[in-house]
């Protein structure tokens, strides 16, 4: 869809005022506001939860669509991703969780969650090999990101 700046600026007021709307030059006003209070990208509305926790659902995403579509500007992004994941998440003994992804100079979590072995990096090691590693015709990957093979 085309972007459009005042559709944004209403989801993000919207519910903000309960006793009817404000005109739109102060519902406008309101939404900069929030956009620069919250730290808002384009096309977000709200942060339910600013962490990041070392989860492997958006590289999983970019694995799947590379594979499916073969595009190399994916591969790209994963690689992006995984700089951007070890420049902001990288300690002295592994890597931790971010509190707030918002923010440049959010503390680190002391902890690192399993899955960031077992299946984040899984994935990214996966969309930098070779496809015939493993064939999405002949196997699936289950939620533990385990190659299963199709009996069908």
């Amino acid at each position: 869809c085309e972007w459009n700046e005042q559709t944004w600026y209403r989801a993000i007021t919207k519910g903000q005022y309960r006793g009817g709307l404000l005109d739109p030059d102060q519902s406008d006003e309101r939404a900069k506001e929030l956009i620069k209070e919250k730290r808002l990208v384009p096309g977000m509305t709200d942060f339910k939860d600013k962490r990041y926790i070392l989860r492997p659902e958006a590289i999983e995403s970019i694995y799947i669509l590379y594979r499916i579509t073969g595009d190399e500007k994916l591969r790209e992004k994963a690689w992006k991703m995984f700089e951007a994941i070890e420049r902001h998440t990288r300690t002295s003994i592994g890597h931790a969780g971010i509190s707030d992804v918002t923010n440049v100079d959010s503390p680190k979590q002391d902890r690192m969650e399993s899955f960031w072995l077992a299946e984040t990096l899984k994935y990214f090691y996966l969309i930098f090999s070779k496809p015939d590693l493993a064939s999405l015709d002949d196997y699936v990957l289950n939620t533990e990101a385990h190659f299963l093979k199709r009996v069908f």
